[in-house]
């Protein structure tokens, strides 16, 4: 199994339930993958993206996601070597964010270049 981040709610809308169904379903194919050098499934946890592009004055401004970012972890994400899977968060790198953005970091080589504060400041 891939190993999931510490943080799993069963979630209890719709959205939240094909998210958490197309994780186990791209955990089910890895496992299923007789050879597992074949196949990448990145799933990603995206965090608040809007049209404005900005953080805003929101108590989601700690998981938003600037547009220069997104491009960055898909790109990130569409390089990735065959042998990466997993489930990652994606987001900018804001002060209080409360997720942790290592794995994608460590595996993926995705580094937020943007943050709130930064653009608050």
């Amino acid at each position: 199994d891939l190993p999931l981040p510490d943080i799993q709610t069963p979630g209890n809308k719709a959205y939240d339930q094909s998210k958490i169904i197309g994780e186990q379903m791209a955990q089910e194919i890895i496992k299923n993958n007789n050879n597992n050098n074949s196949k990448s499934i990145i799933c990603a946890r995206f965090g608040w993206v809007n049209i404005m592009d900005e953080p805003g004055i929101t108590p989601l401004r700690t998981v938003w996601f600037s547009y220069r970012d997104v491009c960055s972890f898909i790109a990130k994400a569409l390089e990735a070597p065959l042998n990466i899977s997993g489930i990652y968060f994606a987001m900018s790198n804001n002060h209080r964010l409360w997720v942790d953005l290592d794995d994608a970091k460590r595996d993926l080589g995705y580094i937020p270049q943007d943050g709130a504060e930064k653009l608050l400041d």
